[in-house]
């Protein structure tokens, strides 16, 4: 049974993934490895499908912009992301939809390791090549040629059939014993080491020095086709793949072609070389090897239809718990966590394991010192599984569960399964909790604030409310002075911070984090109440009112409105909160749309976003209160209700004109 759809771990999991993206991306620094991260990603696609998702959520975006200073470029065709399948029954699930759309009996697929290392696009012009670029955010990424130029095997020109003009695919990586020796250096120089052989190869690839890129012996693979002059004319991945040989292009010996039965064989032959290879790889990726089927299959969302990503199992390593430690997070909620001997599992190595709650540490029955067997794999994860009690030999000791707050001191309070103080902003770690909330990119976002100096401002005492970070600009002279708070960057954080003092209605309600009030719940109250001063002032039965809102959202806005933790009065003096306005493109404003079934141009998630945009609201089911149905393929018994009802429908054709795209 999948576990119940819950607004909080919904929001809390997009601000997790927005975060590591942005350690993966910009920072060449992941703290989890790919696996983990999928399983994180497949559980907020499944929260979404309940619960509905944002324009900005993670699921609707691919990759993610870079902030190095490297030329920037765009890809004659995008790099996009691939779904995902984790099971023979989902790759056959994934053949069936392929044979349908393509009116077959019959395909043929290419099968290859998923390597886990960093996308790369060559660009070669008559012959030569001309430029070498990250996949970035899949549209656009970073110049770095002359770096790729340091890898020996890449080819600097197409001596066999070049076209005139083409982009090459393929994916940088370092091999085990490479990684090991370049870890073992900059161990000897008292550097800091690389987490992972992925995250050592971003961090070289995009390094500005290209005397340290020498250095290093990057490795490569190509296994793609990206944009192309007209006379590419390759008929098939596999003529392609002949094409990349012939011309000395690295290309992996594991690649095949066959029917969809060759395909699970040779997945499960390559997951079984998995530990064997001198390279990482979390799968294989299984394409349609026919171009003209490719192209008639296209693509849905960010990702084609013609390709899937086969997702091998999380691996398990056993490790030793040096200790149980509690933190405390915005809400005030107290989580156990374990700190163990690290442990590489796939490339990533794991120091920290979340015990979730209470119920958790008693249901493992662990102990500081126990062997525990660590997995990376489920909804929360890097996860322990299991306690192996029989190797307890005497030395282990009970976890010492806190009474008292670990972070101010105050007695806590048992909620169920949890731990929680109730001390708010007088908790310094609820303080710097909701401070990282109300400063993020989807709040308030205000540029230059990263956990280091939101900590180091509280630790100072120049914030003890969320209001005093407006009022910085009267410690100036002393954060200028202040190790790590360089001139420029103090003077680009006071007009940030000065640009985010006329937020609109709804940021600042999402900026307020009120408990289970995210983007789109703020976005519907800001909508429906117009001013902040309506709203706080808004009524049990006014805030039920909302679609969107039930019982227990509504219960939590109003006894946040009432114990109003972050002094929200202090922050009205500093602010000037613009109320709610119609715009351009809110012809929609409060109508309640149904989308059924499935579409060629749009994912539903799309769909959705689109009709929020313009102010409608979308709904899971027709009833009498629904205004329009968006109707697709396989509509399913929606489509009979709407009729049933005379609720007018919208085809797939219409949906343009309808949304004023």
């Amino acid at each position: 049974m999948a576990p119940m759809a819950d607004k909080t771990e919904l929001l809390q999991l997009k601000k997790e993934i927005e975060r590591h993206n942005k350690l993966y991306h910009e920072q060449d620094n992941p703290e989890i490895s790919d696996a983990e991260y999928d399983a994180l990603y497949q559980r907020l696609k499944e929260l979404e499908n309940i619960l509905g998702a944002d324009q900005d959520s993670p699921t609707q975006q691919v990759g993610a912009p870079s902030s190095r200073k490297f030329e920037k470029h765009n890809h004659l065709k995008p790099m996009l992301s691939l779904s995902n399948v984790f099971s023979d029954d989902d790759f056959y699930k994934f053949e069936e939809r392929v044979l349908k759309r393509l009116n077959t009996d019959k395909t043929t697929f290419s099968v290859e390791p998923k390597f886990d290392g960093i996308g790369i696009s060559l660009t070669y012009e008559n012959g030569k090549l001309t430029k070498a670029v990250t996949r970035g955010d899949g549209e656009t990424g970073e110049v770095v040629t002359d770096n790729i130029k340091t890898i020996v095997k890449v080819p600097h020109v197409i001596e066999h059939s070049s076209p005139k003009t083409i982009e090459i695919r393929g994916e940088v990586f370092f091999r085990l014993d490479d990684f090991s020796n370049i870890n073992s250096k900059l161990e000897a120089d008292n550097l800091k080491t690389f987490v992972s052989p992925r995250n050592a190869a971003a961090g070289t690839l995009r390094n500005l020095d290209i005397e340290i890129v020498k250095q290093r012996p990057l490795d490569i693979f190509f296994y793609g086709i990206g944009g192309h002059s007209d006379d590419a004319n390759y008929k098939s991945y596999e003529e392609f793949v002949n094409f990349l040989k012939k011309n000395n292009f690295p290309v992996c010996d594991l690649i095949s072609f066959g029917n969809a039965e060759h395909v699970v064989g040779s997945v499960a032959k390559i997951l079984s070389s998995r530990e064997d290879l001198d390279y990482e790889i979390d799968g294989a990726v299984v394409k349609v090897n026919d171009f003209l089927h490719q192209q008639k299959l296209g693509f849905v969302s960010k990702a084609p239809r013609w390709a899937v990503a086969w997702k091998f199992p999380a691996s398990e390593k056993y490790s030793k718990v040096t200790d149980i430690l509690f933190s405390v997070g915005r809400t005030g909620i107290v989580t156990p966590y374990a700190t163990i001997e690290p442990v590489l599992i796939s490339g990533a190595n794991i120091s920290n394991v979340t015990l979730h709650n209470m119920d958790e540490l008693s249901r493992l029955d662990i102990k500081v010192n126990d062997t525990v067997l660590v997995k990376r794999a489920g909804d929360v994860i890097p996860q322990i599984t299991k306690v192996n009690a029989d190797v307890r030999d005497g030395s282990e000791t009970e976890v010492n569960i806190p009474n008292q707050c670990p972070s101010c001191g105050n007695t806590l309070k048992t909620e169920g399964p949890f731990m929680k103080c109730d001390a708010g902003m007088s908790c310094p770690a609820q303080l710097l909790g909701y401070f990282e909330h109300f400063v993020s990119r989807k709040a308030m976002n205000i540029d230059g604030l990263g956990y280091k100096i939101n900590e180091s401002l509280i630790n100072l005492g120049f914030v003890s409310q969320v209001a005093d970070l407006f009022k910085l600009r009267q410690h100036e002279s002393k954060l200028k002075s202040l190790e790590g708070f360089g001139e420029k960057s103090i003077d680009n954080l006071f007009t940030s911070i000065e640009a985010a003092t006329n937020p609109t209605l709804e940021v600042f309600i999402n900026s307020l984090g009120i408990p289970e009030v995210g983007e789109s719940t703020a976005a519907a109250l800001a909508r429906h109440f117009k001013s902040f001063d309506v709203l706080r002032s808004a009524s049990f039965d006014e805030l039920m009112g909302i679609d969107s809102i039930g019982d227990v959202v509504a219960n939590k806005i109003l006894n946040f409105f009432k114990s109003d933790p972050i002094g929200i009065d202090a922050l009205l003096e500093v602010l000037e909160v613009q109320n709610f306005q119609l715009g351009d493109l809110d012809h929609l404003d409060g109508l309640k749309i149904v989308i059924t079934g499935s579409f060629d141009e749009y994912s539903r998630e799309e769909l959705k976003d689109l009709i929020k945009e313009r102010g409608g609201i979308p709904s899971s089911g027709v009833s009498s209160n629904t205004n329009y149905v968006i109707l697709g393929e396989n509509p399913g018994s929606k489509h009979k209700k709407a009729l049933d009802l005379g609720i007018e429908i919208i085809t797939e054709e219409n949906i343009k004109p309808f949304l004023k795209i």
